[in-house]
């Protein structure tokens, strides 16, 4: 069964930039231990005729221009579609449908040269007027995810049946990563048909992709099936069936899969879970660092927090450590503030990540925020300093973390209400339609992106910068001219050494004017049953739950 569901592509999932990749590579197809990965320990069968899945979210139809979140939304739809580079396991993009990828000494031509032997699932063969018709699909159709990254590709010819040119506005370091690896190809002759991609059938007959399974059954908010596609150009995929399965929550997906209603799950589960499903004698869990970040946003449009001084205090406020012992017991890693993950190759240990609830009491009286009459709470032009904290009401760890920053907040007199909203409220709160041009209703709410968007840091500028067409996941309303710059060389400079510089001086920037703060980034923790598969392929920083797993070792990126 087919329903149809109208959701536009959303949240952001990127990964690690390299320069520029020049002809076919690789690596040796091994899970290595690169310390940002850690050891995942997984185990279990290589292959499986059915592997059923919980997911804690309705993903929509998972079609390019229709599923509805980052994770697992696009991870489920990329089983059915292939990008031009796919990221590996040490989370570099390396050459995928392309088998060859050439950049140019100034970085605005790209030369790719197909892999012999792709199909769609249909039969029908896999060109380069398929890959030139996605690039003007893409950028003629409505806003969304990969309608961005294809707006700075100015021409998409193809030279030939396998050979494809791709010519860019301006020189992007990060487009190996934020387009090449990420973007999925569509098949010319079913979606040239397609007027309004929001509007199309979802079928058999549509529904073709190149990825190692077709989507067979999809009932948005129930179920997902899967069957692998014999055919695909990397190998016959390791699993035959996948059946994914949605529960409300992540209580009772652990509950199904302690039962062994399910195999496994999509997203990580809470760290008192590990020991427990460990201590079952039937399952086994998957460790590893990973990049996901959860935040504290604010609205920097509205007072006090258009004030660098009112968001410094709140982060000096705030005791990243005890978040990470009391709620992860342990199983996290503080967030730095200058927002990049302490195991990324990109961050900077000269910026520092502070405790001081005395300095931020300093800094609020400093800029006139005062308790005059010693109720415990401070005053902003005569009224209490109140503000709400808006938490997703599915995310049990994020709603104790909100409880727990306002119990440190009340300490300094700044008084947080912690409300729990359904995560589409949330959504249109913080980042409506998905578009920071939309503006945004909230005070503080928790926040967080998904594992692989520390990965590109081309993606920092994202966040910080005040003009849409760079800012696009700027959430906060923050702007700044000093930041602004930075943004603008970070996401242009294409020498490493000179981008690692700016990287440097925005990661201060950042943690100077605190438009957000880094809480911390939760380790993965997936649970399995190994006996009905256990050949795992986890990525850095990004986990196992991806194509990878199911992809045979020689067919590895």
């Amino acid at each position: 069964m087919f329903v149809r569901r109208i959701t536009r592509a959303a949240a952001p999932v990127l990964g690690l930039a390299a320069v520029l990749v020049l002809g076919a590579c690789g690596s040796d197809g091994g899970t290595e231990d690169t310390g940002s990965s850690g050891d995942s320990g997984s185990s279990g069968a290589a292959t499986a005729e059915t592997l059923r899945i919980g997911i804690m979210s309705e993903e929509g139809n998972l079609t390019p221009h229709t599923y509805a979140t980052g994770f697992p939304g696009l991870n489920l739809t990329m089983l059915s579609y292939d990008s031009l580079m796919q990221i590996d396991e040490n989370g570099e993009p390396q050459p995928w449908l392309a088998e060859t990828v050439e950049g140019s000494a100034d970085g605005l031509t790209y030369t790719l040269g197909l892999a012999d032997g792709v199909t769609w699932h249909d039969g029908e063969p896999l060109t380069a007027e398929d890959v030139t018709f996605s690039v003007d699909y893409y950028k003629a159709g409505p806003p969304g995810r990969f309608a961005t990254a294809m707006g700075n590709v100015s021409q998409a010819v193809a030279q030939d049946e396998s050979t494809v040119v791709l010519t860019l506005a301006t020189p992007d370091p990060s487009f190996q990563i934020r387009v090449l690896a990420d973007v999925p190809i569509l098949p010319q002759h079913i979606w040239s048909g397609i007027a309004d991609p929001d509007l199309a059938p979802f079928d058999e007959t549509t529904n073709v992709g190149s990825g190692p399974y077709r989507l067979v059954e999809s009932d948005p908010g129930v179920s997902y099936s899967f069957e692998a596609y014999p055919e695909y150009f990397r190998g016959e995929p390791k699993v035959d069936e996948l059946v994914v399965v949605q529960f409300a929550d992540e209580a009772g997906a652990t509950a199904a899969l302690r039962s062994g209603e399910i195999d496994t799950m999509m997203r990580s589960i809470s760290p008192e879970q590990i020991d427990v499903l460990r201590g079952t004698g039937t399952l086994d869990v998957i460790e590893a660092p990973e990049y996901t970040t959860t935040l504290l946003v604010f609205n920097t449009a509205v007072p006090p927090f258009d004030q660098a001084e009112f968001r410094q205090a709140v982060a000096l406020a705030v005791d990243r450590q005890r978040l990470v012992d009391d709620v992860f017991l342990g199983a996290a890693v503080v967030g730095n503030a200058g927002w990049v993950h302490p195991d990324s190759p990109w961050y900077v240990d000269s910026v520092e990540t502070v405790y001081d609830p005395e300095a931020a009491a300093e800094l609020l009286d400093e800029i006139g925020l005062t308790d005059s009459d010693s109720d415990g709470v401070r005053e902003l032009g005569g009224a209490p300093l109140s503000f709400e904290l808006l938490v997703a009401s599915n995310n049990a760890l994020r709603m104790r973390l909100a409880e727990l920053i306002g119990e440190q907040l009340a300490e300094v007199g700044i008084d947080v209400e912690v409300s729990s909203v359904e995560m589409q409220t949330l959504d249109d709160a913080v980042w409506p339609g998905y578009d920071v041009n939309l503006g945004r209703n909230y005070d503080m709410a928790m926040w967080g992106w998904s594992a692989p968007s520390q990965a590109d840091i081309g993606q920092m500028a994202s966040l910080v910068a005040s003009d849409p067409a760079i800012g696009n996941l700027n959430v906060t309303g923050y702007s700044d001219p000093e930041t602004d710059a930075l943004a603008v060389q970070l996401d242009t400079e294409l020498d490493p050494a000179a981008r690692q510089q700016v990287a440097n001086q925005l990661q201060q920037r950042i943690a100077e004017e605190v438009p957000f703060v880094s809480l911390l980034h939760p380790n993965g923790a997936y649970g399995y049953n190994p006996d009905v598969f256990g050949d795992w392929v986890s990525i850095t920083g990004t986990g196992p739950m991806t194509k990878l797993s199911f992809i045979p070792d020689d067919g590895q990126p």
